[in-house]
């Protein structure tokens, strides 16, 4: 036994020695490199329904209430956990049987609510060192209200005045387009060209699926121009996102979201070269795309025949949508770009002291759509951050009763661009409209008096630098010293 167990010992000793080859080590890291992950649903449904008039007792239900009350009063509602439309509808049940009132001046409204939100993480380590945070989110809010009352005329209950209005906001992904640069002279921008190429083939997807609808000469489907709604906010979804013009990508509520993340990288410092000028080294990298549609309302002048195809027509003989939207928004952010933190070995005095450094680009771009003018406005912005912080220990001044202190040093820099452009889709035209370069200096000097006391030094100084002729350079400028008690010391 004795020999078998040193046997076996030796045979671990050997294999821990053994070198793993470095292909399949990497596989296997690659394999393993998912750390955790997390997701969650949530969905709230809610009913009102003014007018019941039978007597509450166990549960809010009366003498005569049947299955169809106590389902609602269970929590049954007109969707199913996939958010998908179920038929149920107290409001008809309640009316067939008798359980509202015949009022036909009920003013207070019938509202129905559904919310959905999901939401997902994941944090992954493909080697050593080396961090992914993703993150996706997709949440939908609509709410329908109506007043459902008595008709007399009709010797009935029934619907009026119904309005339906949602919300939908969706992680994105529209980094294919985010380095597109513009024109300096006509700010002109090759993607905001590509949506009018590709609206013809978003008049082809709708225009082909209406009965009502024939290919013109132009290029276009009839009913479905260059300002139909659903051809402009469709040409601007899949080219904005650099997708494919299909079904799915011009139709928001059928896109799925997509993951933003954060990367970081701290490895350096394992390296003996560095650990000789360095006690910290992070290198980041953070990207976000939010597709946002509001304002999306049942609109009362739309039309359709029996297989359900838009009839009514504008004055620009498009088909009107059955939802109106007010507009649509994508915003992107690199936060940032390329980022690096830094601690230096700087020695003083014989004892190792850390000098702080920051490195950042940034850049941001926001993307809003009105559907009420085809009209296109585009924010975006390019900052370059640098930042310095160091502490002097120890440092005396020329004042007897003054004990030796340390002296903390912080200095910023920032240079930020900023252009705002106005395109309109329909005219193909670009204007700059606002934009400015902003150059922001700050820095200061802290030193401790005594336990209470502080004196700082600062100096803050911003230049704006417009753009456009209409506004004119500025300045501020604020320095100074400041005193700071802290009374939380004093007994």
């Amino acid at each position: 036994r004795e020999v078998r167990r040193a046997e076996r010992k030796a045979r671990q000793i050997k294999n821990k020695d053994k070198k793993v080859n470095p292909v399949l080590g990497f596989g296997l890291r690659m394999v393993m490199a998912l750390r955790n992950a997390s997701a969650s649903y949530a969905q709230n449904d809610g009913t009102l329904l003014p007018g019941y008039n039978q007597e509450s007792s166990v549960l809010g239900m009366g003498s005569n209430a049947n299955g169809t009350l106590a389902g609602f009063v269970f929590g049954q509602q007109g969707y199913d956990l996939f958010g998908r439309g179920t038929g149920y509808d107290i409001a008809t049940s309640s009316a067939n049987s008798n359980w509202l009132v015949r009022n036909e001046n009920l003013n207070q409204q019938h509202i129905v609510t559904h919310n959905t939100n999901f939401s997902s993480r994941a944090s992954l380590e493909p080697f050593k060192d080396f961090t992914i945070e993703l993150s996706l989110n997709r949440t939908y809010n609509t709410s329908s209200s109506d007043f459902y009352r008595w008709n007399d005329s009709l010797s009935r209950h029934e619907s009026q005045s119904r309005v339906d209005m949602s919300t939908l906001t969706y992680t994105n992904m529209t980094i294919g387009t985010a380095f597109t640069r513009f024109d300096k002279s006509t700010y002109a921008s090759s993607v905001f060209n590509q949506i009018r190429d590709n609206m013809k083939a978003v008049s082809e997807i709708l225009g082909s699926k209406n009965s009502n609808s024939t290919l013109l000469a132009n290029g276009y489907y009839d009913g479905y121009g260059n300002s139909q709604q659903e051809v402009v906010m469709g040409a601007f979804l899949a080219t904005y996102a650099n997708k494919d013009v299909n079904e799915k990508n011009v139709n928001p509520l059928k896109n799925i979201p997509l993951p933003n993340w954060t990367i970081n990288y701290n490895g350096l410092t394992k390296f003996p070269f560095m650990k000789k000028f360095v006690r910290n080294f992070v290198i980041r990298n953070g990207y976000s795309s939010t597709t946002s549609i509001s304002g999306i309302q049942t609109n009362l002048n739309a039309k359709f025949d029996a297989n359900n195809n838009p009839t009514a027509r504008d004055l620009n003989d498009n088909f009107i949508a059955q939802n109106q939207i007010q507009n649509v928004t994508m915003s992107e952010r690199f936060n940032p770009l390329f980022g690096i933190d830094a601690t230096w070995i700087i020695k003083s005095k014989g004892k190792q002291q850390g000098l702080l450094t920051k490195f950042e680009i940034k850049r941001d771009r926001s993307l809003t759509l009105s559907l009420n003018n085809n009209q296109l406005t585009e924010v975006s912005g390019k900052e370059y951050v640098i930042g310095s912080g160091y502490k002097f220990t120890q440092v005396k001044l020329p004042i007897k009763s003054v004990k030796a202190s340390d002296v903390n040093i912080r200095f910023d820099f920032s240079l930020r661009d900023n252009l705002t452009v106005i395109r309109k889709i329909v005219e193909n035209t670009n204007q700059a409209t606002a934009g400015q370069r902003v150059m922001s200096i700050k820095t200061s000097a802290d030193y401790n008096l005594n336990k209470n006391l502080t004196i700082q030094f600062y100096y803050d100084h911003v230049i704006n630098t417009p753009k456009i002729a209409s506004s004119y350079p500025t300045g501020n400028l604020s320095t100074g010293l400041r005193l700071r008690f802290n009374l939380g010391g004093i007994q």
